[in-house]
């Protein structure tokens, strides 16, 4: 019986030894990256899709292609999905990218290195047949759709594409990116638009959500819209559109979803533009009008014209102004208001103009004539302004010969001997003392208790760390001080303006370790650039230490503009502490 039951327990450890070691071997056999093509044959005028697959991480590197001789990359994708069991996160990234081949023969792609945890892997080489095709190439610019098969299973997918693809020069165009996510993994989530190279971008991006249900799921759908006008005529592209989500699962790491790239032709505008034709791009109608039409010689004419319609109002050319010889005329700077209405820009461009009359009688403000050229209807319009009549009076007071410079004097005549007379003024007003405001000390006592937070949570931090609690990271150090500063600043009710801004340069010197003194906004802008940090963040921190700066030095004229600035001030530090870590 013994016998029996050794042999039996001797068989069974010896069953349990063999499946562990095919297990091991066959999870020694899984390779994390891997490269394929979806064909191996195709013509001159189709489109090769090389995916690239990343598996078993969650934080992955972006495969750089090796040079390819005789194709281009004319866009990029990103899809991946994570799985967790028992805790642990395993995850699958497919980046594909879209290649044109540029002519026929055999197209041979060397192996992709991709270095994860210190270790390089390399996929094998691919090679594919490329025969002649019939010289008209489709299909370019189509991105994956949200209901291919790609994205059956898939958390997250963000797709991007624009209303035209072939758009004039200065034409309006929407460019869309929308960001799915279904609804049980929500996570904090950070757009980073394109650089938008050769496009004029006219405003920050609209954003709207919405929730659909495609491919079996429901998703919540993060739609951005931006309007741009190209710039440059031929060929450009609109680099892909990053959204960086932070799961409830990874709060410290945020995973990358990068859409397409989007190829696009900007057409010239067609020859025969009339002679008043400026530059304009659009739809837009003219209108002028004066403050008065009665006025005397000595008194000015105040004229106004109204640009309105749909374009890049910002950017519009001036009108051709007419000659006008009667008057004497002076111009004052164009205001401009826009506005999204049916993703379009629509707005005014006013300009008002100061008209002195060099005569009298009746003197006309001529027709304004504005050229346009309408991409919709593919053609350049004119439209104008009626003729204004002002009739202009010879003021009795003034000369009749030099009647614009001669100013309406009144005699003053005694009437009584006993008036007391008023006191002279003084020749000039001086200021006894300078204001309290133009002193060094006044701005010193206001920086000072968002200086004595910062220096204070930056000597507990190194107090700590010298107590032996364990090594305090430089980097930690500078944002626990900078946003404990910001805590503090609000707890006391201090100057958001002085406090927003002292933090963000102490956080930023620190950071990039150039003492904070005589750091100026235009050399943090540049600094950062260096370190790689995106242009949009850039952007946003010069825009806000400009506005830190107009609060410090004109308070009364910010407004409500004082309440978020801490807020703002917070949340660009830790965006920059996380592209930092990077």
């Amino acid at each position: 019986m013994l016998t029996r039951t050794v042999r039996k327990t001797t068989i069974a450890l010896m069953l349990l030894f063999a499946l562990a070691v095919n297990v091991g071997v066959s999870q020694a056999q899984v390779v994390p990256v891997t490269a394929s093509v979806d064909r191996t044959t195709l013509s001159t005028d189709e489109i090769l899709t090389l995916t690239v697959t990343i598996v078993g991480e969650t934080n992955v590197p972006l495969p750089v292609l090796p040079h390819i001789d005789g194709a281009q990359i004319i866009g990029r994708s990103t899809a991946s999905q994570i799985t967790i069991t028992n805790g642990k996160a395993t995850a699958e990234f497919n980046f594909d990218f879209r290649l044109q081949p540029l002519r026929e023969g055999l197209l041979t792609i060397d192996p992709i290195k991709v270095v994860i945890r210190g270790v390089e892997h390399e996929t094998d080489p691919i090679e594919v047949s490329i025969v002649r095709g019939s010289g008209r190439r489709g299909g370019v610019t189509t991105p994956p759709t949200p209901t291919s098969r790609r994205l059956v299973g898939q958390d997250y997918f963000i797709d991007a594409e624009v209303d035209n693809e072939t758009p004039y020069l200065g034409e309006q165009v929407i460019f869309t990116v929308s960001f799915y996510e279904s609804g049980g993994f929500a996570g904090r989530q950070r757009y980073r638009p394109p650089d938008f190279t050769g496009f004029w971008n006219a405003q920050n991006a609209q954003r709207r959500t919405y929730s659909t249900l495609t491919a079996g799921r429901r998703y919540t759908v993060t739609e951005l819209k931006s309007v741009l006008f190209p710039t440059v005529v031929g060929d450009v592209v609109i680099e892909p559109a990053i959204m960086d989500v932070a799961t409830i699962f990874f709060r410290s790491s945020r995973t990358p979803y990068a859409s397409a790239s989007i190829p696009m032709t900007v057409k010239p505008l067609p020859p025969g533009a009339p002679a008043s034709f400026t530059g304009a791009v659009g739809s837009y109608e003219i209108s002028a009008s004066v403050d008065t039409n009665y006025v005397s010689s000595s008194d000015p004419v105040t004229l106004t014209v109204v640009l309105s319609g749909q374009g890049n109002l910002d950017a519009l050319p001036e009108p051709a102004w007419p000659d006008m010889p009667a008057w004497r005329v002076f111009d004052n700077r164009a205001e401009t208001a826009t506005f999204i209405s049916d993703d379009k820009l629509s707005g005014t461009r006013t300009y008002q103009r100061v008209l002195i009359p060099e005569f009298t009688g009746f003197l006309d403000v001529p027709p304004i004539e504005y050229a346009y050229f309408d991409p919709t209807e593919e053609r350049y319009l004119v439209v104008s302004t009626e003729p204004i009549t002002v009739t202009v009076s010879l003021d009795a007071a003034a000369s009749a010969n030099n009647f614009t410079s001669a100013p309406a004097k009144l005699d003053v005549n005694r009437v009584e001997s006993d008036i007391r007379h008023i006191r002279a003024s003084e020749s000039s007003l001086d200021v006894r003392s300078a204001p309290l405001t133009s002193r060094r000390l006044y701005w010193a006592l206001w920086a000072l208790p968002a200086t004595l937070l910062v220096a204070s949570a930056a000597w507990g931090f190194r107090q700590r760390a010298l107590s032996g609690h364990g090594a305090v990271d430089p980097a930690t150090l500078a944002r626990d001080a900078a946003l404990t500063a910001l805590h503090g600043a609000r707890q006391s009710g201090s100057d958001p303006f002085v406090a927003s801004g002292d933090a963000l340069i102490a956080y930023i010197s620190a950071r990039i370790n150039r003492p904070a003194s005589g750091l100026t906004h235009h050399e943090v802008s540049a600094l950062l650039t260096q370190a790689d940090i995106s242009s949009s963040l850039v952007q946003e921190i010069d825009a806000l230490l400009n506005l830190t700066q107009d609060g410090r030095y004109s308070p009364a004229q910010m407004g409500e503009s004082a309440e978020p600035v801490l807020d703002q001030a917070e949340r660009l530090i830790d965006e920059l502490e996380w592209e930092f870590e990077q």
